[in-house]
């Protein structure tokens, strides 16, 4: 494994939100996906690994339990990474903790407060996260375990690299998100090249966008399909960040971006005209005619919707393989 560039290909567990039902849907017709259909499925796809994006795939935090499961991945020759939310120091530290166990090099997770409208609030959030994310810095040395935070839509490149700055510690990176920065009225090219040399981790997203009245919306899609220039940001973590992970994530949905709305511009006060305007330059040249039927997610059955989920995943898989170079994928025998 782990061929082409040498960054290695895995897949992020919440591209399979519905069929694991930890957040908002629990299957109703169908076992919901534990970490043993996980690790399974990664085998199946022929993928380098894993990053749970969530710590209730954990049933336990016991060092017999954890290490079980870093001994499964071990033998079926993949990578786990351990992904969470939030700052509380607390949770951090337990985190950290686990995955020293589990082999993962990192936690992955993210600030996930709203945004508010000033300028002088968003400031005191980075701070107040900043604040709580150096009480776990001394673990993170202890345990040889990096924080990723990951650019979650809820800040922009620089209000992410600002809290970098006020943690200022090596073992405080980034999980690059490719798709995100769009929902920020961002280019997320642009923000790779920012984050590059502090990625840790990534999570690799595309979008489709598709032009409303008072915005747009994003529309989950396969990598490939949408507007993320996937390959250019290839090249950047190629070059600048060689030995970290891709995860794959796929999302079957929308998110309504209400861009032209005076709330929802409320929230972006140090964004300036011109990523706004190339944004909507964006959503103006790329959008798409109508909303594909995989984002119709109401009144579909659930075999229907975990279908999508799969479709989009085996998609996005055999685009990621060619895009590595990695021609051998078994992903075929998958997809039909």
């Amino acid at each position: 494994m782990q061929r082409g560039r040498g960054l290695k290909l895995g897949l992020d567990t919440y591209s399979y939100r519905y069929a694991a039902g930890l957040w908002e849907y629990t299957p109703r017709e169908n076992a919901a996906m534990n970490l043993d259909h996980f690790l399974q499925k990664a085998v199946e796809l022929n993928l380098d690994g894993l990053q749970l994006a969530d710590a209730r795939h954990l049933d336990s935090l016991e060092y017999g339990y954890v290490s079980e499961l870093r001994r499964k991945a071990d033998a079926l020759g993949l990578y786990l990474e351990l992904g969470t939310a939030g700052t509380n120091p607390d949770h951090l530290e337990n985190m950290v903790r686990a995955a020293h166990v589990l082999g993962s090099p990192v936690v992955r997770t993210f600030v996930g407060k709203p945004r508010p409208t000033s300028i002088e609030h968003m400031e005191q959030i980075i701070s107040v996260a900043a604040a709580e994310i150096r009480q776990v810095l001394p673990v993170c040395e202890r345990y040889g375990v990096a924080l990723a935070i990951e650019n979650h839509q809820d800040l922009t490149t620089d209000e992410l690299l600002s809290l970098l700055e006020h943690i200022d510690s090596e073992w405080v990176g980034v999980c690059f998100d490719t798709g995100n920065p769009l929902a920020v009225l961002e280019d997320p090219l642009e923000s790779a090249r920012a984050f590059a040399p502090l990625v840790r981790t990534v999570h690799l997203k595309d979008y489709q966008v598709v032009a409303r009245p008072n915005g747009f919306s994003l529309l989950g899609c396969a990598l490939g399909d949408g507007v993320v220039d996937l390959r250019g940001i290839l090249d950047v973590l190629g070059s600048e960040a060689p030995h970290t992970s891709l995860n794959i994530e796929t999302y079957v949905g929308a998110h309504a971006m209400p861009a032209l709305d005076d709330v929802y511009l409320q929230q972006f006060p140090g964004t300036p005209a011109l990523a706004l305007g190339r944004t909507l330059r964006l959503v103006r040249d790329r959008s798409v005619w109508e909303e594909p039927q995989m984002g119709r997610e109401r009144g579909t059955s659930e075999e229907e919707l975990l279908a999508g989920e799969e479709e989009l995943v085996v998609r996005s898989v055999r685009w990621a393989e060619e895009a590595l170079g990695r021609p051998d994928s078994g992903v075929e025998r998958l997809g039909g």
